[in-house]
């Protein structure tokens, strides 16, 4: 086995697709590092000026009334002008650096936000203000910064929280680079079957050792994103890793930065296992790339299709390969809303491993092999 993994490390390691790939991740990073840094995010009071916008439109679908107490505006008019209110008094908080003037009018907003989704006429200004979901992210997000008595960050992402931000853009498309990478794993080699019959190897030791040089390469792109991040400690500093964010797993929750970068490369490790099983399986049955690749997409889009099926069945590991949307409570503004847990998807995908991999031993054989 070692011997064979040692032949795999040296024809991977001049491999122009795996070059490609990592030209491809590292253009990736410095591209999304641009991107923060022009778009500015992460600095509260752009944020804040961007949410004051976003009502204001929202207050223009009113006729002009009187918000007073007593005032003839409707219950959500009052509301929403006073989230504006809220909203000002937020940038000047973040002017004057009154961290806690900032925490606690969140929470007010956040309050606000929650009793307009049950007041008459909230259809008509829906898109003009965060979902359910987002509001009780923030609420979990501010409570937690309240009771822990941190400080708040409002500057443009430093090192840390941009590389949260950059595993959380990537759980949304991690398994489709995956499926595009490992699409053709084994069409190369049905095409030349007479050396794997070569090998003093079995053929599933062969797919086995297959996928850990595939794996160990999946390892130097996760390296890769931290590394190309790295300019930004020079540029933005180091950040805090205790920082939270955000999240739901269940139940509406934080984690800090460290936990929730740990469990989004859990995420990618998991999945691109998953992918390079399946793609080994379906090269096997389909003996052709493009099939292979079509057939993981539409798996993979098939929940986004019909996203009722998720009810139907919640095992089912598709629904959690795009794990940014499941840490996010995304699913829960569907309308049929149905609460993923990321506990229990990393577990539904290494059952699917799992079964993958006694299908890789008990049923591929050089014997079936044939010629593409």
């Amino acid at each position: 086995m070692w011997k064979i993994l040692k032949t795999f490390f040296i024809l991977e390691k001049s491999n122009k697709k795996n070059i490609f790939a990592c030209i491809v991740v590292a253009t990736f990073v410095f591209g999304l590092i641009f991107f923060v840094k022009t778009e500015d995010l992460g600095n509260s009071l752009k944020e804040k000026s961007g949410e004051y916008q976003s009502i204001s439109v929202a207050l223009n679908k009113f006729q002009n009334v009187d918000a007073s107490d007593k005032g003839n505006g409707s219950d959500l008019y009052k509301n929403i002008v006073l989230q504006q209110q809220y909203i000002s008094k937020q940038k000047m908080a973040v002017r004057m650096g009154l961290s806690e003037v900032y925490v606690e009018t969140a929470i007010d907003v956040v309050d606000l936000r929650l009793k307009a989704f049950d007041m008459e006429g909230y259809d008509k200004v829906a898109n003009n203000l965060p979902s359910k979901t987002e509001i009780q992210l923030e609420s979990a997000f501010f409570q937690y910064i309240k009771k822990a008595g941190m400080p708040l960050s409002v500057d443009s992402l430093s090192f840390f929280p941009f590389l949260a931000y950059l595993f959380g853009m990537l759980g949304s498309i991690w398994f489709v680079f995956m499926s595009i990478y490992s699409c053709g794993i084994m069409i190369e080699d049905f095409r030349h079957t007479s050396l794997i019959k070569g090998y003093p190897i079995t053929f599933d030791k062969y797919v086995i050792a297959k996928c850990i040089s595939s794996m160990l390469l999946v390892g130097v792109f996760i390296l890769e994103l931290i590394v190309c991040s790295l300019p930004l400690i020079y540029f933005k500093e180091l950040g805090n890793p205790l920082y939270p964010i955000a999240i739901f797993n269940g139940t509406f929750d934080v984690y800090p930065i460290y936990k929730y970068i740990g469990v989004a490369i859990l995420y990618m490790i998991s999945i691109s296992i998953f992918t390079i099983l399946l793609s080994i399986i379906l090269n096997v049955l389909l003996k052709n790339m493009y099939l292979t690749l079509f057939m993981e997409l539409l798996l993979f889009i098939f929940p986004l299709l019909f996203p009722s099926m998720m009810n139907f069945i919640p095992f089912n590991p598709f629904n959690y390969l795009n794990f940014s949307s499941v840490l996010n409570g995304q699913t829960l503004d569907l309308a049929n809303p149905i609460a993923l847990n990321s506990t229990y998807g990393l577990m539904y995908i290494w059952i699917s491993i799992v079964v993958m991999i006694v299908a890789v031993k008990s049923f591929l054989t050089t014997g079936k092999l044939q010629k593409v």
